[in-house]
């Protein structure tokens, strides 16, 4: 029997016509992308959460729905391969029997993002970063929030329903830039001392240093401990994690801070355990547990104590230099020939200063976990390109995680601050500048350029690095704009120079 005999037929009930309507929608929208074929039809309703802070439920009619289902399989059956039919004259029916599942996460994933742009669009609203979505995580009884790929990989696209899911998102605020010709910037005289000198060295000695394990000692405060955690609320367990690597100090636990852990842990010996509670944050990702006491519990496995090599002779010789003071000298010049740059770096500050005094703007009373998240990868960037070793930039991100709120809220209106001045002055940052500040990192901490630039990629550090450059840029453009005094040396740094 020849093909045609087999396909016709079946073609004229459930897949000719249907397919003939699906290339004329896809004529007409070709030009046009998904978002904007859904956005006139999407529904999307919002809640206010807070300061900056918005739910948004979004529904996209079955209409559109269906039609891009059609359009999905139109594309599929002119590239399906089906046993008994030529290409292109494959059945709907069977197509979607073959192939339902993948057409249907495609879908999905494509309405969603659509869907959540085409949205902020209706609604007049700037979002910052992604949101997180409302989802089931299969065996659960109630939703929770979590992130965008995740929550894709749950959300089922209905049979004959609307498409609507929801989703927390955090909104850029709206303000006005201050005058920048009015700034006024005092340009220190910067010298270099010989306590900068010795800070210089100690951080040469801290980038050599080690993570020994601690066997017949109990735990000191800014040891490393491996422990296994588990955070309970009443009798729900909420988290349950084996040999989970903690520093002895106060810690941020799934957005819990822990002000005493250093105190909690600290004179344990492997094999202890210890007990400490606190409170869940207002953004904890399960609703229903929000704001509520949890208890913590940790069970020592490992210890760990950082050993720093001694300051000698020895030591200078094995980085290549004949003495300590040769290395001290080195430090010196060092140090002199990049006055320069500190120079700019204290301009920098002061224009940070202005624009933060004179830029006006509400910011949400209790900082989210993840706008927490983003003012840290920041600031470990910025520590990173100063030469700070790691483990001292490990103990000051744990600072800035249990810090009070003040302080990660300066950052972070100051990144909303420098994301309007980027409309303003469009300023570029080219890969070859960020794989410059790689190698200068590299260069600092005596590591290889590939594995700094992988541990930057897998934390969203090199994100943050384009951002950094982007920054330097716009301050620098800043400054030059800016009247610039020459500043006096205070008396005491005449003195030690």
């Amino acid at each position: 029997m020849a093909d045609e005999d087999l396909q016709d037929p079946r073609m004229d009930e459930d897949g000719e016509v249907e397919a003939q309507d699906a290339e004329s929608a896809a004529d007409e929208n070709e030009e046009k992308s998904l978002e904007e074929q859904i956005k006139d039809a999407v529904d999307v309703r919002v809640e206010d959460l807070g300061t900056l802070r918005k739910k948004l439920t979004i529904t996209v009619p079955r209409d559109s729905l269906s039609e891009q289902l059609d359009k999905q399989y139109n594309e599929l059956r002119k590239e399906a391969q089906v046993p008994g039919f030529r290409r292109g004259r494959a059945p709907r029916r069977l197509l979607e029997k073959r192939f339902g599942g993948e057409v249907s996460d495609t879908l999905v994933q494509q309405l969603v993002s659509a869907g959540y742009s085409a949205a902020l669009d209706k609604a007049d609203l700037k979002a910052i970063g992604d949101p997180l979505i409302w989802a089931r995580e299969k065996g659960a009884e109630t939703d929770s929030l979590m992130e965008v790929e995740k929550a894709i990989d749950l959300i089922e696209l209905p049979a004959d329903e609307p498409l609507v899911f929801s989703c927390e998102v955090e909104i850029r605020p709206e303000f006005e830039l201050p005058d920048m010709e009015t700034m006024t910037l005092k340009k220190p005289a910067v010298t270099i001392s010989e306590q900068d000198i010795e800070q210089y060295v100690e951080r040469i000695r801290a980038m050599r240093g080690s993570w020994e394990p601690v066997l017949d000692e109990p735990v000191r405060i800014d040891d490393v401990v491996h422990a296994d955690i588990k955070m309970t609320s009443g009798e729900t367990v909420l988290k349950s994690q084996d040999n989970v690597r903690i520093p002895v100090r106060p810690q941020t636990v799934d957005g819990v801070v822990i002000e005493n852990l250093g105190e909690v842990l600290a004179g344990a010996n492997i094999g202890d355990i210890r007990t400490t509670s606190g409170t869940l944050s207002d953004d904890y990702f399960k609703v229903e547990f929000r704001g509520q006491p949890v208890d913590f519990e940790f069970k020592i496995h490992r210890i760990e104590r950082l050993h720093l090599p001694e300051l000698n002779d020895e030591f200078a010789k094995g980085l290549g230099f004949d003495s300590l003071a040769d290395i001290r000298e080195w430090a010196k010049n060092d140090l002199e020939s990049r006055l320069h740059e500190q120079t700019q770096r204290a301009l920098a500050g002061q224009v940070c200063q202005y624009l933060l005094d004179n830029t006006s703007f509400d910011l949400p009373q209790r900082l989210s976990d993840r706008q927490v998240a983003r003012v840290i990868m920041r600031r470990m960037v910025d520590m990173y390109q100063q030469g700070i070793p790691p483990a001292e930039v490990e103990k000051l991100m744990d600072e800035v995680r249990t810090s009070a709120q003040a302080d990660v809220a300066r950052d972070l209106k100051l990144s909303l601050i420098m994301e309007k001045l980027d409309e303003q002055l469009q300023v570029e940052v080219g890969e070859n500048e960020i794989n410059g500040r790689i190698a200068a990192i590299a260069r600092m901490q005596n590591r290889r350029f590939d594995r700094v630039r992988d541990e930057l990629i897998k934390g969203a550090g090199l994100s943050n690095l384009y951002v950094q450059i982007r920054d330097d840029k716009i301050v620098a453009k800043l400054i030059e704009q800016a009247k610039v005094l020459d500043e006096e040396p205070a008396k005491d740094a005449k003195d030690k120079s």
